[in-house]
């Protein structure tokens, strides 16, 4: 137990000692190499953890003071909110955190006469699933950063804030992230989300552009609304349930649908589920690692988190078909949403809402096939999506664009990093990748819900349309017989290496991590004697995970290597155009056009008005407000 402890220290005060180290002002070799020790001791820690824990491991106690620590705690976070509603001068975020610290002041007012309850954390399964997302992602998008950020330094505007203060929040974003998922004191765990909420703001705004400064007012406004649901629900549950442990509460069934309610509400709004993607579409000004950050590992993972913690408390009440209906909502028109956008970062931002809501619609079907559907999205997605972030950050720092138009012929111009991002673009819609795994268990898992099954179908075929659409694009280029690897810190070389060769493994593990991890979760949450039909589609998935696919998927690898190996230039035939073709010998798509006038044929992509983001969002954060509105109002029915 002391080494358990000794290990979950380092994942949550060992972030929040080396950031504060980056506020002594180290620069250069020494900052980076703190940067650097953080991440490999967080690494470490994270990955150490599960072998001194798992399913059943007893739950690790600490002391009383901790419980006072966070009476004290609590409303110092909140009146940091409270000030910074004041620097922006935002009335929303000076009331709701008024209204917070009134919360935060009568829970301390009612409880003064009851005993000090310990303090637990949380060691099962799912918190070990997310600490290793956290500790392992969230590290190597810390090490990416070094490279980057050095880059960045030379480009960024006069107003950004120090290299120093954006490290130290990013790493202490990661211990506030491992505090979040192993805490049971629902007062700590309103303090780990008000504190990420906090770092968010501060790492969008990072640059302190217009564009950045709205964006960090947008996301903290709207994090902060989370924030109240989640302090209103904590209150009405601690003193319903009468203890503060987020499990004891979980126990008291119909007693807390309420509580539940406003929780889910927080789960929506910190995963920018609809309409609540703005503040996540507006993080996209902030410096690459802080958007690979938010998507993969941090922030809108603690909303998944949270969704799939309460998943079996809101198994048979009123709440969970609505949530499974908002969840397959936003995947749906986040995903239409993704088809309309030329811009990369929004597409991933897009495809990340629609994940997300995915993983909340697994939530509230709640059988364990759906439940295992969830994990392994939430799985599978925070490594995809980190390296496809990093990917467009390295893309956009050497093209200087993001939009998807610019980037053909990528494949000559940055061989190595286009190959990277071939592998995330393909695990997020391919066999063998657990993506697709997922996506199919859920889809199979809403069989009994017609309007959820039609919804999931839709969205599915629309992630591959733009998936698709993506991948084809940068692929598409003239040839050259040779090509020249482009220049990339090594920093940044390394993590793209690690993450995709991870991409990669975690997906011929794939059978091995279902059988031995997924699997035992979404039994040990649900039991066996829950929805019999389900369980034996559950143990047919290993099969479906089997090498037949892997034979399939080896097939289709070799024969493009042996159609490249075998290629001869001799062979290359160039396309007609709109006239007689010139040889310039760098095969370009050039013809003689009016009056012998050398011109150049462009390839692009055809954007369909009926996806236009406007048209959309138009009746679909309405509608998504409604399908919300009705979460509460089966209550009072």
């Amino acid at each position: 137990m002391q080494i358990q402890e000794s290990l979950i220290a380092l994942l949550v005060l060992g972030p929040l000692v080396f950031g504060l180290m980056m506020l002594t002002g180290i620069k250069g070799i020494l900052r980076n190499a703190v940067v650097a020790l953080a991440g490999l001791v967080t690494i470490g820690a994270g990955v150490a953890l599960p072998f001194y824990s798992g399913a059943t491991a007893p739950d690790v106690g600490l002391p009383a003071l901790i419980t006072t620590a966070g009476n004290w705690i609590e409303p110092l976070v909140i009146l940091t909110v409270l000030a910074i509603g004041f620097s922006i001068r935002s009335w929303p975020v000076r009331i709701m955190a008024l209204i917070q610290l009134g919360l935060c002041g009568a829970g301390l007012i009612m409880a003064r006469h009851e005993s000090v309850e310990e303090t637990k954390l949380v060691v099962d399964s799912l918190a070990m699933i997310m600490v290793l997302i956290v500790s392992v992602i969230g590290s190597l998008i810390a090490l990416y950063g070094i490279g980057y950020m050095n880059v960045h330094e030379h480009h960024a505007p006069p107003t950004a804030a120090s290299n120093n203060r954006f490290f130290f929040v990013l790493i202490s974003f990661l211990g506030l992230m491992n505090g979040l998922v192993l805490v049971d004191n629902m007062k700590w765990l309103s303090i780990f989300w008000e504190g990420t909420t906090l770092c968010s703001f501060f790492l969008i705004g990072h640059d302190g552009t217009t564009e950045a400064k709205a964006s960090a007012r947008r996301a903290i406004t709207i994090n902060v609304f989370g924030g109240l649901a989640m302090s209103l629900g904590v209150f009405l549950a601690a003193h319903t349930a009468g203890s503060e442990s987020l499990s004891v509460v979980l126990t008291k069934g119909p007693l807390i649908l309420l509580p539940l309610g406003l929780f889910t509400l927080a789960t929506m709004t910190k995963s920018a589920q609809l309409p609540f993607q703005s503040w996540l579409l507006g993080a996209m000004v902030a410096p690459t690692p802080v958007s690979a950050l938010l998507h993969s590992s941090t922030m809108v993972k603690a909303g998944s988190y949270l969704i799939l913690r309460l998943a079996p408390s809101l198994q048979g009440t009123p709440l969970a078909p609505i949530i499974a209906i908002a969840g397959a909502f936003t995947f749906v028109v986040t995903s239409a949403l993704a088809v309309g956008q030329s811009n990369g970062k929004k597409v991933l931002a897009y495809s990340t809402i629609a994940n997300l809501g995915l993983i909340a619609c697994c939530a509230g079907i709640g059988t364990p096939l759906a439940y295992a559907a969830g994990v392994t999205i939430l799985i599978y997605h925070a490594v995809s999506k980190a390296l496809l972030f990093l990917c467009v950050g390295t893309i956009e720092q050497t093209i200087g664009s993001r939009d998807i138009e610019d980037m053909g012929g990528l494949l000559f111009k940055m061989p190595l990093t286009t190959n990277v991002a071939m592998i995330g673009m393909a695990s997020m819609m391919m066999p063998p990748f657990g993506m697709l795994v997922g996506k199919w268990m859920a889809i199979e898992a809403a069989v009994r819900n017609p309007v959820v099954l039609i919804l999931l179908v839709l969205g599915s075929a629309l992630t591959i349309f733009f998936w698709a659409k993506w991948l084809g694009r940068i692929t598409t280029t003239s040839y050259h017989e040779t090509y020249t690897i482009e220049t990339v810190s090594p920093w940044m070389l390394s993590v793209l290496a690690l993450i995709g060769t991870g991409v990669v493994a975690i997906s011929v593990c794939a059978t091995l991590i279902y059988a031995k991890v997924i699997k035992v979760i979404s039994l040990a949450t649900f039991g066996m004697d829950t929805c019999p039909g389900n369980i034996s589609i559950l143990d047919s998935v290993h099969s479906f995970l089997g090498w037949p696919m892997y034979v399939v998927f080896g097939t289709i690898v070799l024969a493009l290597l042996a159609g490249v190996l075998l290629f001869k230039p001799s062979q290359i035939r160039l396309p007609f155009l709109c006239g007689e073709n010139l040889d310039l010998d760098d095969h370009s798509f050039t013809f003689r056009g009016i009056a012998d006038t050398p011109t150049s044929a462009a390839l692009t992509s055809y954007y369909l008005p009926l996806f236009e983001e406007s048209k959309i969002t138009s009746w679909g954060n309405p509608l998504a407000a409604l399908i919300i509105l009705s979460l509460f109002g089966v209550l009072f029915i």
